[in-house]
């Protein structure tokens, strides 16, 4: 009895040893080399400009803005005004054609273990895959020919005046004929000045009905408080819309701008973008704007970096990354600051490699970072 359980043991030994040999085996190596190609970033600067486009209506009693309101600042000619709102500065990083690198190995792996961006960027080895998601904007916009100002819609009086002026009619008697004055009514367009006169007056009533209820001057008040709200509120409005009508009117929305900028490495900036008054945020060769400027100033972090040299080892058996310098960023607008920060810049620092071995453990796991192409994380 205890021959056959120690029997028993000794072949549940072998067969565990057995076992454990399978899995620790080495990777067999392969007959064909495999090749994989990837790329390091650059670091590209992207803008997102907001600016303000203002549509400007010239109203139609403009000329008469002083002599009836004693207003002067007035919308003088229809037109179009834009002003820079504000600029977020923001990076990320995109294939540096000058820096291809491709990696062979012998050893059997599976093609999972390196992991690429869509665009070639080296993202990592042994890292399991995820999911990028994206959202969209929408932007809506308004035309010029959506800002209307029109007389007729405020207009309490008619637009036709009636004259009575007196006329001569030839009537026969029985001796003669005699001229005979009779009163007749003419219908007459009113003047620009006339119609001008007469909005003028509906605002100063409108001005005067609306201090009355603000004192409590009438007999009669409404019932509550929302009811005197809403009706001081709609005096107001229906004042400035009367307003409009000399004054102009001037309707103001935002525009969202992108620009970017690829710096380079041992310069210091150049113009991103001009800003015109007329038509806005537009490209660098469009003289009609005001440069809008971006400059770097490298810091130089890695220039005493001491690199492992790489002489005499095949390319191919190494991992090239980068490791990122840092430049204080501005973007100006003539002596005017807009905006300043300090950010990393890929192309500014340097390049490494570490050696392709490390594709043979698949153990660890080395994560990079796709925008700057530099270490992110090393871990078993």
């Amino acid at each position: 009895m205890k021959r056959m359980i120690f029997r028993t043991l000794l072949v549940s030994v072998v067969v565990i040893s057995c076992q454990w040999n399978t899995t620790a085996q080495k990777r067999r190596t392969l007959e064909t080399p495999s090749t994989v190609v990837y790329a390091l970033p650059q670091t590209v600067i992207k803008l997102n400009v907001k600016a303000e486009k203002s549509i400007l209506k010239r109203g139609p009693f403009a000329d008469y803005a002083k002599k009836f309101l004693n207003v002067s600042d007035v919308v003088v000619a229809d037109g179009v005004e834009w002003k820079l709102k504000s600029i977020d500065v923001s990076a990320y990083g995109e294939v540096d054609p000058e820096q291809y690198h491709k990696i062979t190995t012998s050893v059997d792996y599976e093609p999972s273990l390196i992991s690429l961006t869509p665009d070639g960027l080296i993202s990592g080895f042994n890292l399991q895959k995820k999911k990028m998601l994206g959202a969209e904007k929408e932007v809506v916009f308004i035309n010029d020919d959506e800002v209307k100002i029109e007389y007729g819609r405020f207009a309490i009086d008619p637009i036709i005046k009636y004259k009575e002026d007196t006329v001569f009619k030839v009537v026969e008697t029985d001796t003669a004929f005699v001229k005979v004055p009779v009163l007749e009514k003419q219908a007459l367009v009113k003047s620009m000045e006339e119609k001008a006169e007469e909005a003028a007056h509906q605002i100063f009533k409108l001005r005067k009905r609306r201090f009355k209820i603000l004192t409590a001057n009438y007999e009669v008040l409404p019932p509550d408080g929302k009811a005197y709200e809403l009706i001081v509120k709609e005096l107001e409005k229906l004042e400035n819309d009367y307003l409009s009508l000399f004054i102009g009117k001037r309707v103001a929305f935002a525009e969202n701008f992108e620009f970017l900028y690829t710096p380079k490495s041992g310069e210091t900036g150049g113009v991103i973008f001009r800003m015109s008054p007329q038509t806005g945020p537009v490209g660098v060769n469009d003289l009609g704007g005001k440069p809008i400027r971006i400059d770097f100033k490298n810091l130089e972090t890695t220039r005493e970096l001491a690199i492992v040299p790489t002489a005499g080892v095949t390319a191919q058996k190494q991992i090239f990354y980068r490791i990122p310098g840092m430049a204080d960023l501005s973007i100006s607008n003539g002596k005017d600051i807009l905006y300043k920060n300090r950010i990393s810049i890929a192309q500014f620092g340097k390049i490494t490699s570490m050696p392709a071995e490390v594709l043979m453990n698949e153990n660890y796991s080395i994560e990079f970072y796709p925008d700057l192409g530099s270490i992110k994380n090393v871990s078993k």
